[in-house]
Order: structure tokens, then C-alpha cells, then sequence
């Protein structure tokens, strides 16, 4: 009786078969819709990057920083800082003397730092050549240009296209290329269904997710500060264009520290694989720093270090990391040549730091900027005067032997 049940059950009609598999695939879509569709409403609702919400408070964003109030949630405008700049430039009352330009590796410089006030910042998340000669080229389209330029020159500048950041603006690059260099180049418009691809992607869920129960189970919009700009649950993004990260990004354990610069070190950001400077990119990024030299305005380079444990495995692996290891002689040679003042290294070793002195693998502490980024008056009298202020940027790290045992790390 057994093997004729089995019998049976191997000949089951095929109609019924399919019914049967069809039944299940069915009872597995119908599960998964509602997950999906949870998925989708609630990366368009928290949207940590301002894919989809950006463009509705940019307005109020802006109007407010030209009020001068630091605004709170400033995570939620990491894809609209082009945008921000772009509409802040073109609607603020008088030109600031002096300007940032580079990636967030450099969005800490402040009014306060710099101890001017006349001053801002328009670092980049993941800015790239495009948006280094772009941005400054916004200035020229108001009718006025700044006095004084601090280049954030990271690493991947004169890297390749796997070096681009997909969000920069090929156009206003091209144009400042035409206008001002005299130099056509072919650009890609940005792909405008690449937003809408969030809506769908799990890796985003998680970052909303995160971002979600980070900030207590609320959804930080973007709104001017109340209390302490140093005690915020979120990024705030200051008047002046500065970056002060949130309460609890800063006070993480070291151990979390070292961990994140850890495991940075296995897709090192942007310089994976970077073999070596590109010529062309060399000579533009010359011709740019020549163009605004020759407008009269002072130009200073700072490279911001990195975490020891990413600078080390950096080092350790340099025939993997060949673009990265020939790029600070590269800077320092091309300053040389242009007379530009060199602030700073990408070896914190270089500049007496420690893990302590770090965010995570590619951000410096602003407090540990500070102690080698003096204030512009000190920055301008450095550079009138002639005054060396680099740095031995082939330093080694200290051994333990050479740190007095009474010595406290911080």
C-alpha cells in the first residue's frame, strides 16, 4: 500500500503540478509585497541622503544659513550640498574673502578655526576634480570671486573615472573649462533615474534604518538649531557651510574608531584602484591653481591626514596603493612650482597624531585640525612672508621606546 501511495504521488497530473507551484510561488510574492512596499514607503519617507525630501526644504534650508542660523538633520542634505552651494552662492548678500573647497575631509574648517568672519565653506561629500573647479566657478557666474582659496586636495583628484563622484556637475565643470581654460572636454549628464533606484535598495533601507533609530525614532528634518550646536542627535551644518557631526558620531569609543578605520582599509575610499596620477588630470589641476593665481587670489593646499591604521595598511600595501603613495610628492611638487603653501599631510605620523586624533579612517578630529591649520591671518602673513610651513611627510611612526612612559595618549 505504501509504494503504490508513493506511486501515485510521483504521477500526479502535470495541470496539478502547476497549480500546486503556482499556489506557492503566489502565497511567497503575496508575503514579500507588503515588505517590500514597507521598504520603499519608508526609504521616501526617512531618506537620510535627501534623495527625495532635499529638493522640498532646500529653499528654507538656505534662506535660513543666510539668516545666519546652523541648521540641524544636515545628514538628510548629503545629495543636495551641490544644489545648497549652488542656490547660497547665488543669493548670499556679499562674496565671503576667503573659501573652502575639497570633500568632507575638510568640512570641519570653520569661521571660528579660521577666526575670520568672513568666510565659508564649500566642501563636498566625495567631491572630485568636476566639483573642485565647478564650485569655484559659481562664484565667477554671481560676478565675484573670493580672495583667498583653501584646496582640501584629496587623494583621488588625479585618479581616473573610477575616481568621479557620480553626483559632481560635468557641466558647470565643462563650462569652466571652455569659458575660463579654453580646454573642451566631453561630460556625462547625470542619470536622472539613479535617485529612484534608492527607493528600492536595501543597502539604502539600512542606512535609513540606522539614521532612523539614531535620531530616537524621529525624522530629523532639516530646521535651524535649538540649544547647543555641539549637543545635537544629528549632523548640523553651520552658517558658514561647516560640518559639526553628531553628539554620538564624536564621542565614540576609540575601540569603534579604530574599528570603523579598519574596516575602511578593505575598500579604501576611492584609491582601490588608483595606480597613479593621470597626466591629463595633472595639467588641469595645474592650469586651474595657475588660473586663479593669475586672478589675484591666494591659494593654500591642506591635505587631511588619515587614521593611522588606514595611512598604515596604506603604506604596508604601497604597490597596491601606488596612487595613493605618489600623490602627496606629487602635491608637494606642484606647490613648489606654483608657490603654494602646504598645510598638513596625509601621514598623521607626520603631523604628531594619534588614533585619538580621528573620526573615523579618513576624518581628522576638527580639534586635531586645528593644531596645524593656524588661523588665516596667520595663514596669509605665512604666505606673504614666505614662510616654510611644510612638513617631513615621510615620517615614521614612533616606537614605543620613544613615548615617555609617563605619557598619557589622548
Amino acid at each position: 500500500m505504501e509504494k503504490k501511495t508513493q506511486g501515485q504521488r510521483r504521477t500526479l497530473p502535470k495541470p496539478v503540478k502547476k497549480l500546486f507551484w503556482a499556489g506557492r510561488l503566489a502565497l511567497g510574492a503575496a508575503a514579500f509585497v507588503p515588505i517590500f512596499l514597507f521598504m520603499v514607503l519608508f526609504n521616501f519617507k526617512v531618506d537620510c541622503q535627501g534623495y527625495f525630501q532635499g529638493d522640498q526644504e532646500l529653499r528654507d534650508v538656505v534662506e535660513l544659513m543666510l539668516s545666519g542660523h546652523d541648521v540641524v538633520g544636515a545628514e538628510r542634505l548629503n545629495n543636495s550640498q551641490r544644489k545648497i552651494i549652488k542656490t547660497f552662492v547665488h543669493n548670499m548678500e556679499d562674496v565671503p574673502a576667503t573659501i573652502a573647497l575639497g570633500s568632507s575631509r575638510v568640512m570641519m574648517i570653520s569661521s571660528e578655526m579660521l577666526k575670520t568672519d568672513s568666510f565659508y565653506n564649500c566642501a563636498i561629500t566625495g567631491a572630485d576634480m568636476y566639483d573642485l573647479m565647478g564650485t569655484y566657478y559659481l562664484f565667477e557666474q554671481r560676478g565675484a570671486v573670493p580672495q583667498n582659496i583653501i584646496i582640501g586636495v584629496d587623494p583621488w583628484v588625479f585618479g581616473g573615472e573610477d575616481a568621479v563622484d557620480p553626483r559632481s556637475d560635468k557641466a558647470l565643470y565643462a563650462e569652466f573649462l571652455l569659458r575660463d581654460l579654453g580646454i573642451e572636454t566631453d561630460f556625462e549628464t547625470e542619470d536622472p533615474t539613479m535617485k529612484w533606484e534608492a527607493l528600492y535598495s536595501p543597502s539604502y533601507f539600512q542606512g535609513n534604518l540606522t539614521y532612523f533609530l539614531s535620531a530616537r525614532g524621529e525624522v530629523v528634518q532639516p530646521q535651524a538649531v535649538e540649544g547647543d550646536v555641539m549637543n545635537q542627535d544629528t549632523e548640523v551644518m553651520r552658517s558658514d557651510g561647516s560640518i559639526v557631526y553628531s553628539r554620538s558620531f564624536r564621542t565614540q569609543p576609540q575601540e569603534a574608531v579604530d574599528a570603523a578605520a579598519l574596516g575602511q582599509t578593505s575598500n579604501f575610499f576611492r584609491v582601490e584602484y588608483y595606480e597613479e596620477p593621470e597626466e591629463e588630470r595633472i595639467e588641469l589641476f595645474t592650469k586651474f591653481v595657475q588660473y586663479l593665481q593669475g586672478k589675484g587670489i591666494r591659494v593654500v593646499f591642506l591635505l587631511s591626514p588619515y587614521h593611522p591604521i588606514a595611512y598604515e595598511n596604506a603604506m604596508e600595501n604601497a604597490e597596491h596603493y601606488s596612487g595613493f603613495v605618489a600623490t602627496e610628492p606629487l602635491i608637494r611638487r606642484i606647490a613648489k612650482q606654483l608657490d603654494v603653501p602646504v598645510y598638513g599631510s596625509y601621514n598623521p605620523y607626520a603631523m604628531g597624531l594619534t588614533n585619538a586624533d580621528f573620526y573615523d579612517g579618513i576624518h581628522v578630529r576638527s580639534e586635531a585640525l586645528s593644531t596645524f591649520l593656524p588661523p588665516l591671518e596667520d595663514i596669509l602673513y605665512n604666505l606673504e612672508n614666505g614662510v616654510d610651513v611644510s612638513v617631513n611627510y615621510r615620517q615614521k611612526a614612533p616606537q614605543e621606546e620613544d613615548t615617555p612612559k609617563d605619557a598619557q595618549l589622548t
